[in-house]
């Protein structure tokens, strides 16, 4: 992971805790009754929004280290499936119903965070699979 792409995930990190942390009326009162602690403010939703993006980094580079092993790819993989499925879920959920009422930059922010997973763990699996293709290019030369 270069460091173009550390900046751009720090910057929508930064983007993504201003969202989730300013819903509208109906969204402050879903936060209130719900107890959700780690989205009450910006401190605490920028500290929950960079762990979990520094766990997703954190396994990309595990996996990224042991690219050669067989369980790696199997993990990348599982790893993009889920953050996938929780992006569909998070979708789902907050397209209707009162969960669609809690304000658009709320439910934006809500739909980022697994968009950031997804792009981390899916630029990882695309970059293995390009790193893979030159080893093969170069043995065959």
């Amino acid at each position: 992971m270069n460091l173009k792409n550390i900046g751009a995930i720090i910057i929508l990190g930064i983007t993504d805790a201003y969202l989730i942390s300013h819903p509208n009326l109906i969204g402050k009162l879903g936060v209130f009754i719900f107890k959700y602690s780690m989205i009450k403010n910006f401190p605490s939703a920028f500290i929950t929004v960079f762990i979990t993006l520094g766990i997703c980094v954190g396994i990309t580079y595990l996996i990224e280290k042991n690219r050669a092993k067989a369980w790696s790819k199997y993990l990348l993989w599982a790893c993009t499936v889920l953050s996938l499925f929780i992006l569909a879920q998070v979708i789902y959920k907050f397209s209707s119903g009162a969960y669609a009422r809690t304000g658009k930059p709320f439910v934006w922010g809500l739909i980022l965070l697994p968009t950031l997973m997804l792009y981390l763990f899916g630029t990882a699996w695309f970059t293995s699979k390009a790193k893979k293709t030159d080893t093969v290019l170069k043995e065959e030369l």
